[in-house]
């Protein structure tokens, strides 16, 4: 797999489990799936920087490709700031609802922005084998990250 889809298929998961948490039958269940979404997106966007990302801020010397890779990490502290807001209010409570709904969104715009624009541009950067060996590269950092938390 390469690194393109194994970032789509993380995607996917994460479209799945915000949809669970919307649909928890009730506040237990929707916390537990909340908590379980939280650590898997906070380990995949430090996996994927540390990985993918400083990948691409090796291999470009386009000043738009560090600008968009600035945006992308920026994105990723906005969501973490969200999550970080959901922790901190009453699962039934408005104001959990009304932040797990900014999360939804600014997932779902970060989603797009990675697999359009910053994809496209990778894929101009990396070969196959390379693009297979961030995503091992990815993976073993995930796992590593998971092993710790």
């Amino acid at each position: 797999m390469d690194i393109y889809n194994y970032i789509k298929k993380d995607h996917r998961r994460f479209e799945k489990l915000m949809d669970q948490v919307a649909d928890a039958p009730d506040d237990r269940t929707r916390l537990s799936l909340f908590r379980t979404l939280k650590a898997e997106l906070v380990i995949h966007a430090k996996a994927e920087e540390q990985s993918f990302y400083l990948a691409m801020d090796k291999a470009t010397r386009s000043k738009a490709v560090e600008k968009k890779l600035d945006h992308t990490n920026e994105e990723h502290d906005e969501i973490e700031k969200i999550l970080e807001r959901i922790s901190t209010a009453t699962t039934s409570s408005d104001e959990w609802m009304i932040a797990f709904g900014e999360l939804k969104h600014a997932c779902a715009h970060h989603f797009e922005e990675e697999e359009g624009s910053l994809f496209e541009k990778a894929k101009s950067y990396f070969d196959a084998a390379k693009a297979r060996q961030l995503a091992k590269d990815m993976d073993a950092l995930k796992k590593d990250m998971m092993a710790d938390a």
